[in-house]
């Protein structure tokens, strides 16, 4: 069952600290703002009302969207920093606990700093436990659980333990940083745009719709105070709030932190789908929709997996390698993992036992990956670490590509909600150009007879 969370919980969690004076301040100005408005299109106490009621009930979803989006954009900061100086650390020393010292310093308060502490602390101070350093480590992924952080973790446990040659698996990973910085940054800089381009979008339905009131004084008829005309606008004022509201919400998230939950939830499918036979029509429908929702985070996995191999080969052959990567791979990746092992331990050098692996899944990188590994098991293949080294980094840049048109298109989806305010302006213009057809007629008694 899902934790329930208010909203008074949710706005202490990302930093909001309570004050009666702040309260009444937020308060003040938005009553000011909706009375400004208000008067702006002749309200009269009524409308009014219901306008200001309905801006002081939302005011404090409005509050947490922006503490919200303040509070993300630092998490994702810190853990951008730490991902960095961690790596430039680990690849001078090698060693996990050295480069989380050397990287603490850089923060003198805050979340990550006390993150850090703690984990330092498990791993110094720990005497009754096994992996007691994977543990710390898990400590900080229990508090930043970005998908960049979590590999680099997954990468440095499996150094420590192997050792070997890592210098180039390690810029590998600053180039997946590097990449993933870039693509959010780039991304926050186009919520920002879409965020003003909704709020002139509001602004500008607004000051349009009240030029039929310039038109209507010009004739000398009243539209303005008229019943219909009023309690239109007031509707259309709590229509463009609420729909500021879904736009400011949509733009607030999306810092692609992963989920804790959804490894498990991830393998229930992965096992539901190898459950599915290929009889009934309804057995394929199933097995494509859930392929189709396992493809983008299995192919994480096999990145990860790949990395970790990477380290193993310099000092194992391709199927000892194999055989030693299962315990420690990624939990998605380790159902088809078990059977590759089991393929290869039945008949050693097995092709379609390596052809097999994933063949679920429309992934080139893995039809490719694979057909060198057993190339390489066969002698016939050339340095594995740099063969490797070279697809993963291809592979990083065809998913960063990928993953940034899927952030452009989720975007464009923002377009109906700025033309929002533009229908809803429409509507209002309608109704009073027919209340102002109607007070001319009824002005004009000729005109009624004609």
């Amino acid at each position: 069952m899902k934790e329930k969370t208010t909203l008074s919980d949710e706005l202490r969690r990302y930093g909001y600290v309570f004050s009666m004076k702040k309260s009444f301040l937020m308060a003040f100005f938005g009553m000011a703002l909706m009375v400004l408005l208000g008067r702006f299109f002749a309200l009269s106490l009524m409308p009014q009302t219901m306008v200001c009621l309905v801006g002081l009930f939302m005011m404090p979803l409005f509050l947490r969207n922006a503490y919200r989006n303040t509070y993300e954009q630092r998490r994702f900061s810190d853990a951008n920093i730490y991902v960095e100086q961690f790596l430039y650390s680990f690849q001078k020393t090698g060693k996990i606990l050295e480069s989380l010292q050397d990287t603490m310093q850089l923060f003198e308060s805050g979340s990550m700093k006390n993150t850090l502490t703690a984990a330092i602390d498990h791993i110094l101070n720990t005497y009754n436990e096994t992996d007691i350093v994977r543990h710390g480590l898990e400590i900080i992924e229990g508090e930043y659980h970005y998908d960049v952080l979590l590999s680099m973790h997954q990468f440095v446990l499996e150094s420590e333990r192997v050792g070997g040659e890592y210098q180039s698996s390690i810029q590998l990973l600053l180039d997946q940083r590097r990449m993933w910085a870039e693509r959010l940054y780039s991304i926050q800089q186009q919520k920002h745009r879409k965020r003003r381009e909704i709020i002139l979008s509001i602004l500008t339905s607004l000051f349009l719709c009240s030029a039929i009131y310039y038109m209507a004084g010009r004739v000398h008829l009243d539209v303005a105070h008229h019943p219909l005309a009023q309690w239109m606008t007031a509707f259309i004022m709590v229509l463009d709030l609420l729909i500021y509201y879904r736009a400011d919400a949509k733009l607030t998230s999306g810092y692609e932190e992963v989920n804790p939950k959804l490894e498990k939830k991830l393998l229930a499918q992965y096992e539901r789908m190898k459950s599915y036979g290929n009889m009934g029509w309804s057995d394929r429908l199933g097995k494509r929709i859930a392929i189709r929702k396992l493809t983008p985070e299995m192919e994480k996995a096999f990145l990860r997996w790949l990395m970790q191999l990477s380290l193993l080969l310099q000092t194992e052959n391709v199927e000892v390698a194999i055989f030693r990567s299962y315990d420690r791979a990624p939990a998605l990746i380790q159902p088809a993992l078990l059977e590759l092992c089991g393929a290869l331990k039945k008949e050693p050098g097995n092709l379609a036992a390596y052809q097999e692996f994933l063949k679920e899944f429309t992934l080139p990188e893995v039809r490719s990956a694979m057909k060198m590994l057993y190339s390489l098991s066969t002698g016939s293949g050339g340095d594995a670490i740099h063969q490797i080294a070279d697809m993963i980094q291809r592979n990083q840049k065809l998913k960063n590509e990928q993953d940034a048109m899927n952030e452009v298109d989720s975007l464009a989806g923002m377009y109906a909600l700025f033309l929002a305010p533009q229908v809803t302006g429409g509507m209002k213009l309608v109704v009073d150009m027919i209340l102002l057809l109607v007070l001319y007629v009824s002005n004009n008694p000729v005109i009624g007879g004609m």
